[in-house]
């Protein structure tokens, strides 16, 4: 789904109908991936950044949630302030491409919410991430 199209779910008085709704911007997920133990941004994830930066500021009417994550091989009390790590890294980087940070919220689940649950480098990595969902202002 495009950005285009998540507007069309937005109605016109900036209503979005039922959920908060994952973001699709030029048919790319905006889930922000990680390196194993690390918070800083890849290079291959900084133009989501751009793009992310981009659709708020078109759409003034949304605010997004970010929610970090980690895989499942550290302990929780590694893993819960890493995700936190990796969720201020991408809200840093979102007030830097000039979105205020009032229309950021943020959460911090560690290794809580697997997306696999394979003993693999490629499962891993899938929980290793920053998820975006988009919803009505405030």
């Amino acid at each position: 789904m495009r950005a285009h199209q998540i507007q069309a779910q937005i109605g016109q008085d900036g209503a979005i109908r039922d959920q908060p709704l994952r973001l699709v911007i030029d048919q790319q997920n905006t889930d922000f991936l990680f390196d194993f133990d690390q918070s800083v941004i890849r290079t291959s994830e900084t133009s989501k950044v751009d793009k992310l930066g981009q659709y708020m500021k078109d759409n003034p009417n949304v605010e997004i949630g970010i929610d970090g994550y980690a895989d499942p091989r550290g302990t929780t009390q590694y893993n819960q302030p890493l995700s936190q790590r990796r969720v201020d890294a991408i809200k840093a980087a979102l007030v830097s491409a000039g979105v205020p940070s009032a229309r950021i919220q943020t959460g911090a689940f560690g290794e809580t919410r697997l997306k696999c649950s394979e003993a693999t480098e490629a499962c891993w990595q899938r929980d290793r991430r920053v998820e975006v969902l988009v919803r009505p202002g405030q």
